[in-house]
């Protein structure tokens, strides 16, 4: 209770009694509520009717740095920054009509720096509805926004890398329902990796209900639980109908160490698979160019011993016709024409040695037409249809063949039913419009043109700009490599010409090949047979593992006069060389040879005895053993060789000596 006494006069006291339990109550209420006011860090500010503050909780002091005895009796638009006036007047006019103001301000410390509040301004009105005021409640969100702002920032990269990429990423929750995805989707084809859109895809929705093949669907199950239990990311290939080649990568959406789904990407790997093939098809051929210069290194060896042995024995049947000597000249054209054949092996290998000479082109379109004849099938006629007149052109004879080679079998492969194939040369002027798309050439100058055309079903407009790139090809897998023609259009340039293509659907493909007119005289054939070899005298020592080339290379050089040793092997004739009485005036020996090559002997031989006069036959050798040889002053001789040349070739160099 409370008590009250009041004195009335000397005789008399008012004493008052009062129920204090519900005073006591709200006193009680009115402590814990300051309590827990002045204790929370959210700053607090209270107004009376004329809107100047009465009371502020020691979080104001902290947040603003002004004490309570500077606050009180102002407006609390000190606290704003300038640029929040309107904000200002906005919550003065809430408030004024009874209504709460939430939102973000701009504050001010009483040090000038400013920062971000978050606010809520309240109306108070006593128990008769009379505006008594407002209640502020302000928290300082400045880290928060910043907070806020690097995650925007963090997202928005993430984001962006995820548009970035080409292929398509999906999102999926726990249920595998979509949670997100970038526009990937949108520059790929609308089925890929075996899901299927027919729009954007639906947020909310299950990915497995884009897959229309059930088998499809099942797999891509089994693949999103085996990656949801084990945590371990898994690559799947998928090869569509449509030869696309895609790979879905399929991750575990981790949360610190709780999955919180599957993130799925993607990819056409369509190109990728494709130059994987075409690196494996070079690979092969690689390898295959390097079994043919083996092949053709035994051949050459072969063909030596024939030629050479045919040549002496032409020179020792008596001239005029017979049938022993057609016999024997038909020997050496067919040892001659193998020769042909295992340079162009080398020249698959690129260690054969480009030799330019001026050619007859209507020579080369009538030898080339009877290689193709051999390798064409029976339903394809080739027809030749040589210029009036001799068109010289100065390029590699192999690379004219391998060129036209090409062309013809290309050619065959677009006419599956048969056809005609025609090789034409005539001469043509450089037009202006050719000119302008082959820089450098000028126009109205005369060229040699070859016209390999067939009777196909033509090349798409939209392709004929790619044929020339390298790997580009039309054909079946396994059926082509697509280097024939990027290698034409190489030979071509290195010729000094270019190659052009006219194409019209079902009717046929004609390749015109343009080779500037050479004004050098057009190189002549060997003759077959001479009618001697030439003579001389000195010592030779001749090398080489092949027996029968190197007892041919004894008989032919005895009876040019010389005096001829041999050895099988490089030390066999080091030690020999070491060991002889004889002063041996020339070495001469083959390159490819076990233990010591012919490069390593030369060598030798250069430092040990200077002297002697060096020369070396090979069937291919590439720059960096050419220039090798070369240095020691050695004098190169390309398997296989023509005896005449050989013993002429040494009798100039003891000459010179």
């Amino acid at each position: 209770m409370d008590l009250e006494v009041i004195a009335l006069d000397a005789d008399s006291t008012l004493v008052t009694f009062k129920d204090a339990a519900r005073r006591l109550r709200l006193e009680s209420h009115m402590q814990r509520l300051i309590t827990a006011i002045d204790a929370t860090p959210d700053v607090f500010l209270v107004t009376g009717p004329d809107l100047r503050i009465t009371y502020v909780n020691p979080a104001f002091q902290s947040a603003t740095g002004y004490g309570i005895e500077a606050v009180i009796g102002r407006s609390d638009e000190f606290l704003r920054a300038p640029s929040e006036q309107k904000k200002v007047q906005a919550y003065l006019d809430q408030v004024g009509r009874g209504q709460e103001w939430i939102g973000e301000l701009v504050n001010v410390r009483s040090n000038g720096e400013t920062y971000q509040a978050e606010s809520t301004i309240s109306p108070i009105f006593d128990i008769n509805e009379n505006f008594m005021g407002y209640v502020v409640c302000e928290r300082d969100i400045t880290v928060r926004n910043q907070l806020q702002n690097e995650l925007r920032v963090e997202r928005d990269f993430v984001r962006s890398i995820l548009q970035s990429l080409d292929g398509a990423i999906y999102s999926l929750d726990c249920e595998f329902r979509l949670t997100h995805a970038n526009d990937g989707w949108r520059h790929l084809p609308a089925e890929h990796g075996g899901i299927r859109l027919n729009g954007a895809p639906k947020i909310g929705g299950a990915l497995l209900d884009y897959a229309p093949d059930p088998a499809r669907r099942a797999e891509l199950q089994a693949l999103f639980q085996e990656v949801m239990s084990s945590r371990l990311a898994k690559d799947n290939y998928f090869r569509a109908a449509d030869g696309h080649h895609w790979v879905m990568k399929i991750s575990p959406w981790l949360n610190e160490t709780q999955v919180r789904g599957l993130i799925c990407s993607i990819t056409d790997q369509t190109r990728h698979h494709e130059l994987q093939n075409q690196l494996f098809q070079s690979q092969k051929m690689e390898i295959i160019g390097t079994l043919a210069a083996g092949v053709a290194h035994d051949f050459n060896n072969l063909l030596q011993v024939i030629l050479g042995h045919t040549s002496l024995i032409l020179m020792s049947t008596a001239a005029g016709p017979s049938p022993l000597r057609q016999g024997l000249e038909k020997i050496d054209m067919a040892a001659v024409r193998a020769t042909e054949i295992t340079q162009q092996l080398l020249s698959f290998s690129r260690a054969s040695e480009e030799k330019n000479v001026v050619l007859d082109l209507n020579k080369v379109i009538a030898e080339a037409s009877q290689l193709a004849r051999r390798s064409l099938r029976g339903n394809v006629t080739i027809e030749l249809q040589p210029a009036p007149a001799p068109l010289p052109v100065k390029m590699d004879s192999t690379h004219a063949s391998q060129v036209l080679l090409n062309l013809c079998v290309n050619a065959q492969d677009a006419m599956p039913d048969g056809g005609r194939l025609t090789l034409a040369n005539s001469t043509v002027q450089i037009s202006p419009e050719i000119a302008a798309r082959h820089g450098g050439l000028q126009p109205g100058a005369n060229y040699a043109r070859c016209s390999v055309s067939d009777t196909g079903g033509g090349i798409a407009p939209d392709l004929l700009p790619r044929i020339f790139q390298p790997f580009f090809t039309t054909k079946e897998k396994g059926k082509g490599t697509g280097l024939g023609l990027s290698i034409v259009q190489r030979i071509m340039q290195e010729a000094g010409g270019f190659a052009e293509v006219e194409s019209i659907l079902g009717k046929g493909t004609t390749f015109h090949l343009h080779l500037p007119l050479s004004r050098e005289k057009i190189a002549s054939g060997s003759t077959l047979v001479q009618a001697a070899l030439s003579q001389g005298k000195g010592c030779i020592l001749v090398v080489d593992d092949v027996d029968l080339v190197r007892d041919l290379a004894k008989e032919f050089l005895g009876m040019s006069g010389f005096t001829v040793f041999t050895a099988g092997s490089g030390p066999e004739a080091v030690k020999f060389l070491e060991t002889t009485a004889a002063t041996v005036d020339v070495l001469f020996t083959d390159y490819n040879m076990p233990k010591m090559n012919g490069v390593d002997l030369i060598r030798q031989v250069a430092a040990r005895w200077p002297k002697i006069k060096l020369v070396m036959a090979s069937g291919h050798l590439d720059d960096a053993t050419r220039a090798q040889a070369e240095d020691c002053g050695t004098n190169l001789i390309l398997k296989p060789y023509d005896m005449y040349q050989v013993s002429k070739t040494i009798l100039q160099m003891l000459d010179a000596n």
